[in-house]
């Protein structure tokens, strides 16, 4: 995780399209993994989400800002930084949007939202969805940062970097763990209330809390390691 510096006009406006973009690409394989359900029945849920992985690969390969990614380098990047995180969400949202709007004006609308709008549904309607929401969301933003740490942390790039990429994805999707800006998507097709944002915002809340989990384990472990030689040095 490296230190945000300070941005220019020209690298705002290049931070908002490329969130924007990246809320694109979600919205695109959050299309196919409702597709996938609609197609392959039983098998649908676990093709879906590894179409929904190539999405956010995607937003690796090109370096796409994405929400639920930018929260791992909360625990470095300072206050001053933080306008990133409304701001990425924002256009996040807007990316998403844009991307449910052009399906639902496709030949696909019809064969994915009534899977969409059951899903949706079944969360918002649930006992005690705002618990069910925010831990289904925390074990979602745990396993994104994981997602995003292995562009850092695989052993080889390539091959190894990839499968780092889409395994934590194709598990929070096969789980149904809930990501704040995919299930806008799936909201869009459900129809917007005022449960539905709200449902929507108890998932940021618990994306963020999931998404620090390991960079400040990571500090920790940093801090612990550079104690200790500090002790043996003192000897």
């Amino acid at each position: 995780m490296k230190q945000f510096e300070k941005l220019t006009k020209a690298q705002v406006v290049s931070f908002c399209l490329m969130s924007f973009c990246s809320g694109i690409m979600i919205g695109v394989g959050g299309t196919a993994f409702l597709l996938a359900q609609n197609i392959y029945g039983a098998w649908g849920k676990l093709i879906g989400s590894m179409m929904f992985s190539l999405g956010i690969l995607a937003i690796v390969m090109f370096e796409m800002k994405l929400f639920t990614g930018l929260i791992s380098d909360i625990p470095e990047m300072g206050a001053k930084n933080f306008w990133k995180l409304p701001v990425c969400f924002l256009w996040n949202m807007l990316g998403v949007l844009f991307a449910a709007m052009l399906v639902f004006y496709s030949p696909l609308c019809d064969k994915v939202d009534k899977i969409a709008f059951e899903m949706m549904d079944a969360k918002i309607n649930a006992d005690l969805w705002e618990i069910k929401a925010l831990c289904s969301s925390i074990l979602c933003g745990f396993l994104i940062t994981l997602s995003i740490g292995a562009v850092n942390y695989a052993p080889r790039k390539g091959l190894s970097t990839t499968v780092g990429v889409m395994f934590p994805i194709i598990v929070f999707a096969f789980c149904g763990f809930d990501h704040s800006v995919a299930n806008t998507l799936y909201l869009f097709f459900y129809g917007f209330s005022g449960k539905g944002v709200a449902y929507i915002l108890v998932c940021v809340v618990g994306n963020i809390l999931g998404g620090v989990i390991l960079p400040i384990l990571s500090l920790f472990r940093i801090w612990s390691n550079k104690t200790e030689t500090e002790k043996e040095q003192e000897k």
